[in-house]
């Protein structure tokens, strides 16, 4: 009987240890799976997330019927920041002839302007520079070498008006001649900028929150901008 006893417990201990090891086996196998399934999904949601999404177009220029250049424009978005890169090329012969090409940079984090950059060159050599950059709650803006300081928010500009539909916008900063503007809606996709005489400036069209097509006053003519399909 003792015998048997010590059988009984020798085997209830054994079972015991088995089942001790198989519970801890099955806790370490799901820290593991635990451990390895929080990896994954944050490598996941990183690779996915920090994806960065380009938008490109471009524009064929018209003035009094002809076609007088190019505006190409690249838009990169990566987790709230933007970064718009934009060249204008225009060659006018008309009483005289000119050739003006605009190189533009802009980069906005999380809705608000950052620093933006614009170069004008006529017929090869540089003309002018503005150059706008946010610091400490204001702005410095340098035009050919003069600083100004703006105390404002800038919160849409030029820049964004291609694949930025002004849905809810009111104002606009305008890095080519660092003004201010007024810009609404005058029906349905469709929004114009007034001087302050109340006359309009532009107008924009919009099909798919992309621009299509704007009008735009100038001392020679009026100014259309057409979207190029590619």
């Amino acid at each position: 009987m003792k015998n048997n006893r010590k059988i009984w417990r020798d085997n209830s201990l054994l079972k015991f240890k088995y089942e001790r090891i198989g519970f801890s086996d099955k806790i370490r196998n799901r820290k593991v799976k635990t451990i390895l399934g929080l990896f994954l999904g944050i490598f996941f949601f990183t690779s996915v997330s920090g994806k960065p999404e380009e938008l490109a177009t471009k524009y064929s220029i018209h003035m009094l019927g002809e076609n007088i250049g190019e505006f190409a424009v690249t838009q990169t978005s990566n987790n709230g920041n933007i970064n718009i890169n934009a060249i204008t090329e225009i060659k006018v012969n008309l009483l005289f002839s000119f050739h003006v090409k605009y190189v533009q940079s802009t980069v906005y984090n999380q809705g608000v302007l950052q620093n933006a950059h614009v170069e004008t060159y006529k017929n090869g050599k540089l003309n002018s520079t503005i150059s706008i950059k946010y610091e400490k709650g204001l702005y410095k803006l340098i035009v050919d070498g003069d600083t100004t300081i703006i105390n404002d928010s800038i919160t849409y500009s030029g820049s964004l008006i291609y694949f930025n539909e002004p849905k809810v916008t009111t104002r606009i900063f305008k890095e080519r001649n660092a003004e201010m503007r007024q810009i609404a809606p005058e029906e349905e996709h469709t929004y114009i900028i007034k001087d302050e005489k109340g006359r309009v400036l532009n107008r924009y069209f919009y099909e798919g929150g992309i621009l299509q097509y704007a009008t735009m006053r100038h001392a020679l003519g009026n100014v259309e901008l057409k979207r190029v399909n590619e």
